[in-house]
């Protein structure tokens, strides 16, 4: 009986599976139907796809610079004129309200303050971004005097990673070109940490200036890092503040007693009771320096292209270096304690509507 019912098992499953069969046979199943096939074209066409992209993306990263990319982008940022102005005008309104306790209106420009920011908003020249540079600009030092009176350039770099310290002097100075501040005098490379220094040059490289102080012109210079030769520390620093090519204006900053003081001159070398950055020194009058002449002519040929330009001269034994071109002096914000000084330095800056 037992054997019996196994047959029957059997029997039972192979009636099932021809069943089976023909059922499969009736709807004419076939590995090759157009849906199949679609879907099997549509995942070899992705798969092609994604390795080309892969290969794209490989050959961009080997033969391209991507600052050279990111630096376009911005070239035609500046073109387009599509600056953030409206989160500007929020940042015055903050300062001035914070500092003044009134808004900053762009129809009744009084003060100097007031004037350098209209400039921000209405006149970030490519040519400003061109002087900013602290590479550029010895360029244009020839250009207009017809010799680069900068600071000699030893060598410049795209990233410190590219440095090799072994090959620069005992004493240099290092900075990036895109910025205010950002330098590392060395009187002793013997001294120096190199990674740290390393690490704080790629940081600097990688800040949009520009855009965290709002002053615009700084947001277009394509940043690198160049090594100057070594001209001191305590220097003699006069800073002109000139206007459509006239310097009107000239102040230097004193140290006496860990206090820091600001001693403004006219052109003539009298002394001027400005109230302006910090206090004048009480008692020093800084001495008239002696290239004074030969530094007016400079300030005037440097500034001839801009509505207002500080122009900052140091004065070595014997010779007059050029240290920057500076449009924005303070992030704009050059508070005097006497309203009276504030207007009279703004006074001669040109703010009509070309």
């Amino acid at each position: 009986m037992k054997n019996i019912s196994i047959k029957n098992r059997e029997k039972n499953n192979y009636e099932n599976i021809d069943e089976e069969i023909q059922l499969y046979k009736g709807k004419k199943i076939s590995l090759y139907d157009k849906n199949s096939f679609s879907k099997c074209l549509l995942i070899i066409f992705l798969l092609i796809s994604f390795i080309l992209n892969i290969i794209l993306i490989l050959f961009i990263l080997k033969y391209i610079n991507v600052d050279n990319l990111h630096y376009e982008k911005k070239k035609y940022y500046w073109q387009e004129e599509k600056f953030k102005i409206e989160d500007y005008f929020y940042k015055l309104r903050v300062q001035y309200l914070n500092q003044q306790g009134s808004n900053y209106n762009d129809y009744n420009l009084i003060t100097f303050q007031d004037k350098i920011n209209w400039l921000i908003i209405h006149d970030s020249t490519p040519l400003k971004a061109r002087c900013a540079d602290k590479i550029l600009i010895h360029e244009y030092s020839i250009e207009k005097l017809g010799k680069d009176i900068c600071n000699k350039i030893i060598k410049i770099y795209n990233n410190a990673n590219e440095i090799n310290f072994d090959e620069l002097p005992n004493q240099f100075a290092i900075k990036a070109n895109h910025g205010n501040s950002y330098n590392i005098i060395v009187n002793n490379k013997a001294n120096l940490i190199i990674q740290n220094v390393k690490e704080q040059l790629n940081r600097w490289l990688y800040m949009d200036y520009g855009e965290y102080r709002k002053e615009f012109h700084y947001s277009f210079i394509k940043p690198k890092i160049f090594v100057e030769e070594y001209i001191g520390e305590k220097l003699k620093n006069y800073k002109f503040l000139c206007y459509k090519g006239i310097p009107r204006y000239i102040y230097v900053s004193i140290t006496d007693g860990g206090n820091k003081y600001r001693n403004f001159y006219d052109m003539d070398w009298n002394f001027l009771d400005f109230h302006c950055l910090s206090e004048p020194h009480p008692t020093i009058k800084y001495p008239k320096p002696k290239y004074f002449e030969e530094m007016k002519e400079i300030a005037k040929k440097l500034s001839s292209d801009f509505r207002f330009v500080r122009v900052d001269l140091y004065e070595l034994e014997n010779e007059v270096r050029l240290g920057e071109l500076t449009f924005t002096p303070m992030n704009s914000f050059f508070n005097c304690t006497k309203k009276e000084d504030e207007i009279e330095l703004g006074r001669y800056i040109d703010t009509t509507i070309k």
